[in-house]
């Protein structure tokens, strides 16, 4: 062969290699799962070196073994899932020493490992395996086995490495790939399954997505939200939406405070806006979280500070004029100023001073389980007897009606008489406040199975169903009870004393037609 002939026919070589290696960079932009990039690499292989058979075997760094990931040719079925140790035959020794392998005769190499054949049937006698790295870390090896002209040369060699690179390019796109869906997915599944409502939003502030919760806030649809401008949705001023928007693009955190009306009255939500990565694109995160329970405890508290400070100033008000008559008196030797009198206000004062101090301690201790229960055997119409005659002087003041109804003959209960006794006296107080001058009220007491009920009834304004519950906590004042001043603590208390003595109490009402309260003591045997 002439030079010009040799030179031609290594153009033509060259020619072929970049063509090949052309062919086989194609692969990596046509798709981003990683099996499909392997098993046309592979292939591509087969095709080129004209050998029976193609592989790759990936590192398991869990269980540091070679997995025949993709195989091509001769019992490729078989290969599949194969597992050999990471030190095991030739492809082992490649893995350890990071070099290429270039066999002529397997069966004579003292590195071959003749288990795949036994296991597939397949008879390996030239091989050429190569190292598949990842910033020169080998995470697997390329195989190419029996080509058709009998050996592999240099080239070769040097050719399958280039397929190796691209091999290892595949392998880390897809796996970049597959974290960001994963994170993806991550993201995914704690934005649907946050208990808050998150918006995403362009840099605009229009609605690119939401979660469902913020769909059951918002009480619209996604296809109501998606596209819709921010401001507009949560009716914001649009020059302060937009000042908030801005602040987040410029990667600040911004809060604001959203109230929303829903069902059950207004929602007020507090929410943060974040600059994220959403899929490769800069979004602005709104995510807020509802407040409401905490505002209207945080109102609570400013009405309870004003309610005590109230209770308070009256009698201390009451206690300082008496007093401050009676050193006039004193100084002045008045004898006309009546200091008896005062002296009674002043001592009536200091005593009501005393019941709201003890009511807050007694609270405190019925919560904390810090109560001793002074147990008697009490006969039930006795005790509400008793109860009777402490409101009687209110009843009649306002000329009300006090229908009582007492079962004969009722068993004894084992309870603490004073704690008892205060229960009473609170729902009478209670339904004699609410009840009009001149109406009716009815105050029962009769066994039920094994327990002993009272009842107390009144024809005031009622109670909606909805704050059945809520009027048996601390300081609770419902929109009807305006004109009702008190400390809130009665109906908390009577609660906190009628579980103590292992009973239930309970309200039945309607608004407009009046209060029922009840509550039961467990009867017991005496003796026992």
């Amino acid at each position: 062969m002439t030079n010009t002939e040799s030179q031609i026919s290594n153009l033509k070589s060259q020619i072929r290699e970049l063509a090949f290696l052309h062919e086989t960079s194609q692969v990596l932009t046509a798709t981003l799962d990683l099996d499909s990039v392997l098993r046309s690499l592979m292939a591509q292989v087969r095709d080129y070196f004209r050998v029976d058979a193609a592989s790759v075997a990936l590192l398991d760094e869990e269980t540091e073994e070679l997995v025949f990931r993709i195989a091509v040719g001769a019992a490729s079925d078989a290969v599949v899932g194969m597992r050999l140790a990471s030190k095991q035959g030739i492809a082992g020794w490649v893995i350890q020493a990071g070099e290429p392998a270039l066999v002529p005769d397997a069966h004579t190499d003292t590195r071959f490992y003749s288990g795949v054949d036994d296991s597939t049937g397949f008879r390996v006698s030239t091989m050429l395996v190569v190292p598949i790295k990842v910033e020169d870390r080998v995470i697997g090896v390329v195989e190419a086995i029996n080509p058709a002209l009998g050996a592999f040369d240099k080239d070769a060699q040097r050719l399958l490495l280039s397929v190796a690179d691209l091999a290892a390019v595949a392998i880390h796109n897809a796996d970049l790939y597959e974290r960001a869906r994963q994170a993806e997915r991550r993201y995914e599944s704690l934005f649907e399954g946050s208990g808050d409502p998150i918006l995403v939003l362009d840099s605009g502030g229009k609605v690119l997505n939401l979660n469902q919760r913020a769909v059951e806030v918002l009480k619209r649809s996604r296809a109501q939200v998606a596209g819709a401008y921010f401001c507009d949705l949560l009716e914001m001023p649009r020059e302060t939406c937009q000042a908030v928007i801005r602040r987040a693009r410029e990667g600040q955190r911004p809060n604001m405070e959203v109230k929303i009306p829903s069902s059950e009255g207004i929602r007020i939500l507090e929410a943060h806006l974040s600059k994220i990565d959403y899929g490769g694109r800069e979004v602005i995160q709104w995510l807020g979280h509802d407040i409401s329970e905490r505002a209207a405890l945080e109102r609570m508290r400013k009405d309870l500070t004003h309610m005590i400070v109230h209770d308070l100033r009256n009698p201390l008000s009451s206690i300082m004029s008496s007093l401050q008559l009676i050193h006039t008196a004193f100084v002045e030797r008045d004898m006309t100023l009546p200091v008896v009198k005062l002296l009674g206000i002043a001592r009536r004062s200091g005593e009501k001073l005393h019941q709201l101090i003890d009511s807050l301690l007694d609270l405190d201790r019925l919560e904390a389980g810090e109560t001793e229960l002074k147990e008697t055997w009490l006969e039930p119409a006795s005790l509400a007897q008793e109860a009777i005659e402490q409101t009687q002087p209110l009843v009649l003041s306002r000329r009300q009606d006090l229908e009582v109804q007492f079962s004969p003959d009722l068993p004894r209960v084992s309870a603490d008489s004073n704690m008892i006794l205060r229960v009473l006296t609170n729902l009478l107080d209670n339904a004699v406040k609410f009840t009009r001058d001149e109406g009716r009220i009815t105050f029962s007491v009769e066994q039920e199975g094994e327990e002993i009920l009272f009842t107390v009834s009144d024809t005031g304004p009622g109670i909606a169903p909805e704050h059945h519950r809520r009027v048996f906590d601390r300081f609770a004042r419902l929109e009807n009870a305006e004109n009702f001043k008190g400390t809130g603590l009665g109906l908390a208390y009577c609660k906190l004393a009628v579980e103590a003595h292992g009973g239930r109490i309970w309200v039945e009402s309607a608004v407009g037609e009046g209060s029922c309260f009840k509550f039961t003591l467990p009867l017991e045997t005496e003796g026992m």
